[in-house]
């Protein structure tokens, strides 16, 4: 029980150095009611947080409660939430993107997103990012500039709902 308490009291500690279990992070995606990740998706490609408010209200209360089970500090519980966010958010838009014809593996090889990759901090989409895409588009044999406007809505939510997961990421890890 001792070492219990004291495993659980260093892992509080600030500048401690462990990574989240897999199981620990998918806690709150797991627990998510159907459609969540659509809804989500769609607050990234709306921004209106009138309509993403009741979406963004049930995250919230998922967070706090996987974030109470895993003993997360208020700084890590808000990491927790953008990590969510993020990550469901792709889920949702990952589909859509398919739909209008472009891979989400595209964007991620193009912006080198994903495990053991450079996962740049982001705070805004640019150009040079669209620019990267679009130039993997055309070496993947596609036209971008036959990407309709929804596509690279799809796209600019994608970057940003990946930068948001990313960027959280690194609060937990």
């Amino acid at each position: 029980m001792r070492r219990a308490l004291l495993f659980l009291a260093l892992a509080q500690l600030p500048g401690s150095v462990h990574a989240r279990a897999p199981q620990a992070l998918a806690c709150a995606v797991i627990a998510a009611p159907e459609g969540l990740d659509a809804q989500l998706a769609d607050s990234m490609l709306t921004l209106d947080e009138t309509k993403s408010k009741s979406a963004l209200d049930t995250l919230h209360a998922l967070v706090d409660h996987c974030a109470a089970d895993q003993f997360l500090g208020d700084k890590e519980r808000d990491a927790y939430f953008g990590y969510v966010l993020g990550r469901m958010a792709r889920d949702g838009l990952d589909g859509r993107l398919k739909a209008e014809g472009i891979s989400s593996d595209l964007i991620d090889k193009a912006l080198d997103i994903g495990p053991g990759n450079a996962n740049n901090p982001a705070t805004q989409v640019t150009q040079g990012d669209l620019r990267r895409v679009a130039t993997a588009l055309t070496e993947a044999g596609q036209d971008p500039a036959k990407v309709t406007p929804v596509g690279w809505g799809l796209i600019t939510a994608w970057i940003a709902a990946t930068a948001q997961m990313f960027d959280a990421l690194r609060v937990l890890d």
